[in-house]
């Protein structure tokens, strides 16, 4: 695995359909959308773009950027395609999105941010809860299996599939492990990032889980204010919205793409 990964639709898809690119957060690889990219795919029967950030993934190699916007354009750079793109970001990757659609609007045609959160629109313990943190940090030292159950219990609510989740997490940790001076520079470039005080684009949409213990779901509820635009907010899901309940997530995304009525280019 050496660069972006695609998934289709079974039947192929129109050649004018905006294909989907997504994006993950901190220190989190494409594999970690497990059956989601594919189930997007088949939904919208379009294309679905699942890039790594550098530091992670197939690119585990790679320094992380400190900064989002450089994060952001060595995305772009390994594209190759320059768009329309509709995009959907978890948590940092939600940065990465608007950061994205800030920058260069002409290139997207939907934004989705799922828990994601801003330096300039919430508090800094909203947006990493303290116990979290420790947590996260004491994990660090531990086996990588052993901290992969941390991570998973504080990002998913949603445990029926722990075991099995939790052996393959393993298993991209130890094939593309993350350097820990990959992930200060990522947490620091998370923590800077400010975002722009009107929405970028009038097709965004804010999704996010009140079961979240990673971040709190205030901050999600912050953007959609200061943007003036739509909060969906799952009862009971975590952090890792499309491990609890993709179906749910699904729904909305497409439900947002029919109102866009850009399907097509």
């Amino acid at each position: 695995m050496s660069g972006p990964v695609e998934y289709k639709p079974a039947q192929p898809a129109e050649p004018s359909t905006i294909p989907w690119v997504l994006l993950r957060g901190l220190a989190r690889e494409q594999r970690h959308w497990g059956s989601f990219p594919q189930r997007l795919a088949e939904q919208l029967n379009t294309r679905v773009i699942c890039p790594d950030t550098p530091g992670n993934g197939y690119r585990y190699r790679d320094t992380s950027p400190q900064d989002i916007h450089g994060t952001l354009e060595s995305v772009r750079s390994e594209l190759n395609e320059t768009g329309p793109f509709n995009l959907l970001g978890l948590s940092m990757g939600g940065m990465i999105a608007t950061e994205w659609a800030s920058c260069y609007p002409q290139e997207v045609g939907v934004l989705v941010l799922i828990n994601s959160s801003f330096a300039n629109f919430s508090l800094p313990w909203q947006r990493l809860r303290p116990p979290a943190l420790c947590k996260v940090l004491a994990s660090l030292a531990m086996p990588t299996v052993k901290r992969e159950g941390v991570i998973f219990d504080l990002i998913c609510q949603r445990s029926g599939d722990r075991r099995e989740t939790l052996a393959a997490w393993a298993g991209f940790a130890h094939e593309c492990p993350l350097r820990r001076s990959n992930f200060g520079r990522q947490l620091y470039s998370a923590a800077r990032y400010r975002a722009p005080s009107a929405a970028p684009l009038p097709n965004a949409l804010i999704l996010c889980g009140r079961g979240d213990r990673l971040v709190n779901p205030a901050c999600s509820a912050a953007i959609a204010r200061r943007w003036g635009i739509t909060l969906d907010a799952h009862p009971w899901a975590g952090h890792d919205l499309t491990h609890d309940d993709p179906d749910w997530v699904l729904k909305r995304i497409a439900c947002l793409q029919e109102r866009a009525g850009i399907t097509h280019s």
